[in-house]
């Protein structure tokens, strides 16, 4: 089928071309991540809307032999997963059973179903290199995975899996009671972190501490106070990495590396994540899933990593919180002064949000409310 169907309508393939026509770019092609044998050809990069699952995602395209070409990561948006094998000149994709190989020496995708019969067809377009990422065609391998692609009348390009999405992004719950769950991201470290242990310490409230594994292993005693002080953890990464631009195997190394961090200082592995940025694609939250996470992001952004005064942090607490809900902070000094403005406003804060009837308790507490038979450590 896609041989015959291009991805985009005519008029979406017209505006295409002539951007392409009026300003072509030569590109350098790397090969440092992907290397293998392709050739580049004179294209443009051009920022486009995919719909998947109904959602617009954002992504760089290339028009190439009237094939519309994206980033092989960018199927991970669609649930599966994606990968490099490096012996084998390959790219990966797996989704609901089915496994695709994009065989680039051979210009090959080999497709292998549930059954464990593999089918092999030419690509009707050589993979490219520009920029360090491996375009391919989309709509070969998005049919080839059982993804279906549809044009409606607005000339809006839609993929669909068939599978519904099950995995949920928690942000905050509601609770009977008037409870509440501050979260700290990207320590431990020994500038803020301990400060904002003291006056927890002093208020006498729990918080939550989603860690970067990196740090774990730079600052065990910290990691080990937390604990011994009634606090919660959550995994934050193991170098803070970005999961939509990283392969799947990548990510599970990223959430691994993180898991033994923490276990081997503290003995337990935590169930909740927080991914960096709050970025995640659905094939992340398959993997997460997977494993045992609940992935938790937040209801209340302090947005106190940009240097946020103290003024301004407690105001966005004071106006945005509500039963339930989930604050997001910081404990990093990676910028120093930077964060100030959270160990300023954390007292005023928790003397606000209490004498308003709110208790403060930790993320883990704040689901398992619900949820009293819920899992206490991942699968790692």
């Amino acid at each position: 089928m896609y041989n015959n169907q291009p991805l985009f309508s005519n008029a979406i393939m017209h505006m295409i071309n002539n951007r392409i026509q009026t300003s072509l770019l030569l590109l350098t092609f790397f090969t440092v991540i992907f290397p293998g044998p392709v050739y580049a050809q004179e294209s443009e990069i051009v920022k486009g809307t995919i719909y998947v699952d109904d959602v617009a995602v954002e992504t760089e395209i290339i028009l190439k032999d009237d094939h519309v070409m994206v980033p092989s990561l960018f199927l991970k948006n669609t649930g599966a997963s994606v990968d490099w094998y490096q012996d084998h000149q390959s790219m990966a994709f797996n989704l609901n059973s089915t496994h695709v190989t994009v065989l680039l020496e051979k210009s090959l995708i080999n497709v292998t179903d549930s059954d464990l019969e593999t089918q092999s067809k030419t690509l009707p377009v050589i993979p490219i290199y520009v920029e360090g990422q491996l375009f391919i065609p989309l709509e070969c391998v998005a049919e080839s995975l059982g993804l279906e692609v549809v044009h409606d009348e607005e000339d809006h390009v839609s993929i669909q899996n068939p599978v519904e999405r099950e995995t949920e992004r928690i942000g905050s719950t509601n609770p009977k009671n008037m409870q509440v769950a501050l979260t700290f991201d990207d320590g431990p470290e020994s500038t803020y972190t301990p400060q904002i242990l003291d006056i927890l310490q002093d208020k006498e409230i729990s918080a939550t501490f989603f860690v970067v594994g990196k740090q774990v292993e730079v600052y065990p005693e910290i990691m080990r106070r937390i604990v011994d002080e009634g606090h919660s953890l959550g995994n934050h990464s193991y170098s803070h990495a970005s999961f939509p631009s990283i392969t799947t195997s990548q990510v599970f190394q990223e959430l691994k590396k993180t898991q033994l961090a923490i276990e081997k200082i503290v003995g337990t592995k935590p169930n909740l994540l927080r991914p960096p940025y709050g970025a995640l694609s659905r094939g992340d939250e398959e993997l997460a899933s997977e494993k045992g996470f609940r992935i938790v992001t937040w209801s209340v952004d302090t947005l106190d990593w940009t240097g946020a005064s103290a003024d301004e942090i407690f105001s966005t607490v004071s106006k945005e919180i509500e039963a339930g809900g989930i604050t997001l902070q910081h404990n990093s000094d990676g910028n120093p002064g930077k964060l100030d403005g959270t160990i300023e406003a954390l007292p005023r804060i928790i003397d606000d949000l209490q004498s308003r009837g709110y208790t403060f308790v930790t993320v883990e507490s704040l689901l398992d409310e619900k949820n009293q038979n819920i899992k206490k450590e991942s699968d790692f």
